[in-house]
């Protein structure tokens, strides 16, 4: 029996897929942890109440229930879990449902949410971790 890697042709196909892969790869994985879809020249600040904390990596999440008219869901994200605990976060430093001002970076596609720079709740002011 032959191995198929020894054929030429066998050989260039391999070498291409692998090539491929190596070059789109890494930046699919860059493209996830990038803060270039968020307008870090512009701050936008919204007051409303906490309707979901999401405690999770890659990225902690935070939805914001502003008031309308019409009513608005944004949703806003931080660093990762490790940076927040660096910073003094806990995974109970926000709580559903209590009121919160957020200053945050907008997203360039103009979605509701951005990138955290700050959060006022009950418990006090925490930054973003990002």
């Amino acid at each position: 029996m032959i191995n198929s890697l020894h054929s030429p042709l066998s050989r260039r196909k391999f070498c291409l897929m692998t090539f491929v892969a190596c070059g789109v790869l890494p930046s699919a994985a860059a493209a996830h942890h990038s803060f270039a879809i968020f307008d870090q020249t512009q701050t936008t600040k919204i007051k409303g109440v906490v309707g979901r904390f999401a405690w999770t990596n890659p990225h902690v999440t935070i939805y914001i229930d502003a008031p309308g008219p019409p009513p608005q869901r944004f949703k806003i994200e931080t660093g990762s879990v490790n940076a927040l605990k660096r910073t003094g976060w806990r995974s109970d430093s926000i709580k559903e449902g209590e009121s919160a001002e957020v200053s945050f970076h907008p997203l360039k596609s103009g979605d509701l949410g951005g990138l955290l720079i700050e959060i006022k709740v009950a418990s006090g002011t925490l930054t973003g971790g990002g």
